[in-house]
């Protein structure tokens, strides 16, 4: 369903392109609902199947796991090479430097004595060809010094990049634990909610029988209005009632006159 509604956007895409430059405005109306439309699709998705979906992501990164354990361990073994290498190259370039010195301080005290030979070694040597030899073998020096520097950058760099990628393989199991914790906190709620719409839906809808309730009292009220009014009309207009009434004020006066002035003689 939902390939067929990207296929039918794209080609509705690409036929308003060609009129783009005809009806600017149609084209802008009908990329808005072009847009309109998808999200539309992707918030018709339910949330199950979306869950669903992001579990089975959340195994593929799981698999996944291997490739970053293999790209890992091959970076190990790409630096305990560079490591070898740049401590091998050291050690040369040390020695190196140690045989110069020394070939230095030879050449130097010939020269000091200009004499034609160089002692070196227990040997001696013609002094022009030692000194072609010591330049020679400087100059090859201070490339490989530079080889080492730039080396030993390279390893600097490479270290680092291990270091990291360490860190993150032993974060991502931790990372996915997080993501599966909260998602099935998303299923819990979900499915809360499912079951509340559920009981809602086949609770009895009663607001009918209340409604007929209160409609049921207020008649009843009327009802009871009329009788009372039908009551206090019969009390007003009836000779009894109201020579009953005389009586009872004068009984009542008469009892006031005792317990306020005869009583007191």
């Amino acid at each position: 369903m939902l390939k067929k509604v990207l296929i039918a956007s794209v080609a509705v895409v690409v036929a308003l392109l060609a009129v783009n430059y005809v009806f600017p405005k149609k084209f802008a109306d009908v990329r808005l609902w072009v847009r309109e439309s998808r999200e539309s699709v992707e918030d018709s998705v339910p949330p199950e199947r979306e869950i669903a979906r992001l579990k089975a992501d959340l195994e593929n990164l799981a698999r996944e796991d291997e490739r970053h354990f293999d790209k890992v361990a091959r970076q190990i073994v790409e630096v305990q090479k560079l490591e070898k290498e740049v401590a091998a190259m050291k050690t040369r370039v040390s020695e190196e430097e140690g045989r110069i010195l020394a070939m230095t301080e030879s050449y130097d005290a010939s020269r000091k004595n200009e004499d034609k030979f160089v002692s070196h070694n227990g040997e001696k040597h013609a002094a022009d060809r030692f000194r072609d030899q010591l330049h020679s073998r400087a100059n090859l020096f201070q490339v490989e010094e530079k080889l080492l520097d730039s080396k030993q950058e390279q390893l600097s760099l490479r270290q680092r990049n291990l270091e990291t990628n360490r860190k993150k393989l032993s974060e991502l199991k931790l990372v996915r634990q997080q993501m599966k914790t909260e998602l099935e906190r998303l299923e819990a709620a979900l499915l809360a909610e499912r079951q509340a719409q559920a009981a809602e839906k086949n609770t009895l809808d009663d607001a009918s029988y209340q409604k007929l309730r209160r409609d049921l009292d207020n008649v009843r009220d009327k009802v009871e209005v009329l009788k009372q009014k039908q009551i206090l009309k019969g009390e007003v207009e009836s000779p009894v009632r109201v020579t009953e009434q005389r009586k009872q004020q004068e009984a009542a006066s008469e009892r006031f006159l005792d317990e306020r002035f005869r009583n007191k003689k």
